[in-house]
């Protein structure tokens, strides 16, 4: 019987004795990449939609370079200053063999000093109500949960309710928080000495967009093409001097990358239940009296968010009367079938912001300014104006537009004009591109119709251009509609699901074309 017990004493001693030493492992802090490269994807379940500034629905692959010395054996590298977003199962480490990863979720926040404290003793210092005068305390946080509960002398009480100033002092920040993001990866036995190292990993939280700022050339026949690069981050990490590219194209994602627990971090450590749950402070005049009113903001900081304000307009109105100067514009690579615009200096992709850098210009961009209209069942749809050219360096381009918006202007006697705006999806080389501005202003349709007397209808469409300049006008007859179209006093396109009628109207003239339509038969 005692030899079992020995035996059962030392089983239970070799299977601690791993933990005790993963536990005494020593730790190295690293506490900043020397070098980053962040390249951001585009959603792919976004389409033409706008991008959303904040809270974006990508992802990034975010590569860090870092200097370590390492002691001999396993050794456990504390990387701080990751993305709050990040993955924790993409990660990568070259330069040593990893054999174990954790990420601290842990973020230094009121939340989480509240957590970290329960049960402990703080300092609460406040605004006495009867003098007025600030006043310290020793308080013991009690629960947090739904209410800031704590105690003090003066009995259990919750905390931000009676509407004065009430503020927690810590002795210290717990050692379990941390103020930035941390992963932290176990190597296998190395070594040692000094390395370098990359970390590599998909983060949440990132975005791109693109915008195009295109001039009309004054006879409509070619435009001139400005891109951007929009870049935008919602994590809460900075990336200082970054090399920053972006990826067109559409790219599979699994529900792998798609980890929120980064996000789901970051909204536990921001929420602190302040006004919820109160009871009266103690006088029959509080009862029923519902919830007091949250306390006011400091001075100073009332008077910084002024400054900001004014800061501000005062920027947009220094940018407004600047001439846009590009200086630097990103180049466009092949990446399998998707295309990498790399910014070929460093930047700096700021937490929580966004940021445009040029990546297309093109002086002259030759096409057509096309007005254009849809024959409904009834009566045709009113004109739109759209710009089309051929995406290939002979008319300009030959290069891939990934989606974006585009805003069209033209120079006049009186500046520079705006015209409208257009979305456009992805749209490789050799594609027809067709940008829909706005809708006609200079030119009308009048329709009129009639019975033959065979069961279909005459129609006749006439087109009014008020513009000093002919103009290209088309119309669209849907093939599978309801009604049948023919008799056409032109020739026709046939395009995929409709039928085009081509024609041009003179300078401030009218042209009338003529068709006829019956119902389909089944």
């Amino acid at each position: 019987m005692r030899r079992i017990k020995g035996l059962g004493l030392l089983l239970v001693l070799l299977l601690c004795a791993p933990i005790a030493a993963r536990a005494q492992l020593p730790v190295v802090i690293s506490a900043a990449p020397d070098r980053v490269a962040v390249t951001l994807y585009r959603d792919p379940n976004r389409g033409e939609e706008a991008l959303d500034r904040e809270n974006p629905g990508a992802f990034a692959l975010v590569a860090e370079t870092r200097t370590v010395i390492l002691p001999p054996g396993p050794v456990v590298i504390r990387f701080e200053g990751v993305a709050s977003g990040i993955v924790p199962q993409s990660a990568i480490l070259f330069g040593t063999s990893p054999r174990e990863r954790n990420r601290d979720a842990a973020l230094l926040s009121q939340k989480g000093l509240v957590d970290a404290f329960t049960g402990q003793r703080v300092i609460l210092r406040r605004t006495d109500p009867a003098t007025g005068k600030t006043v310290e305390e020793k308080a013991t946080v009690r629960s947090a949960a739904d209410r800031l509960v704590v105690t003090t002398p003066r009995g259990v009480e919750a905390l931000y309710c009676s509407g004065l100033r009430q503020t927690l002092l810590y002795p210290e920040a717990p050692p379990t928080l941390s103020a930035k993001p941390v992963l932290t990866m176990t190597t296998k036995d190395q070594p040692g000495g000094r390395v370098t190292i990359t970390l590599a990993y998909i983060a949440t939280g990132f975005d791109w967009d693109a915008s195009y700022v295109a001039t009309l050339a004054p006879d409509g026949q070619s435009l001139n093409l400005l891109g951007w690069l929009t870049l935008a981050s919602a994590d809460d990490t900075s990336f200082a001097d970054a090399t920053a590219s972006a990826v067109a194209g559409r790219v599979g994602r699994s529900e792998d990358s798609r980890d929120d627990t980064g996000e789901n971090a970051r909204q536990e450590a921001r929420y602190l239940d302040r006004f919820n749950h109160c009871w009266p402070a103690g006088t029959t005049s509080d009862v029923g009296s519902g919830y007091p009113p949250p306390p006011p903001a400091p001075m100073e900081m009332m008077m910084d968010a002024g400054e900001i304000v004014v800061s501000a307009q005062r920027r947009q109105e220094a940018e407004q009367s600047a001439p846009i100067a590009v200086s630097v514009v990103a180049r466009a690579e092949n990446l399998g079938d998707l295309k990498l615009y790399r910014i070929p200096v460093p930047v700096t992709i700021a937490a929580r912001s966004q940021k445009q850098v040029a990546f297309l210009l093109k002086d002259k961009v030759k096409g057509a300014l096309i007005y254009r209209s849809r024959m409904n069942r009834d009566e045709p749809d009113d004109p739109q104006m759209l710009f089309r050219f051929r995406n290939r360096k002979e008319e300009g381009m030959g290069d891939p537009l990934p989606a974006g918006r585009a805003v069209l202007y033209q120079d006049s006697p009186w500046g520079r004009m705006y015209i409208g705006e257009s979305t456009t999806g992805d749209k490789a080389v050799d594609e027809e591109v067709e940008w829909r501005f706005a809708d006609a202003s200079n030119l009308t349709l009048d329709h009129e119709e009639a019975d033959d007397g065979r069961g279909r209808l005459r129609h006749t469409v006439i087109a009014r251009n008020s513009n000093p300049f002919p103009i290209r006008f088309e119309m669209d007859f849907p093939v599978n509609g309801d009604r049948v179209f023919s008799d056409f006093g032109g020739r026709l396109t046939a395009k995929p699901g409709k039928k085009v009628w081509v024609m041009k109207v003179p300078a401030n003239a009218e042209v009338r074309f003529r068709f006829r339509s019956a119902e389909r038969e089944d």
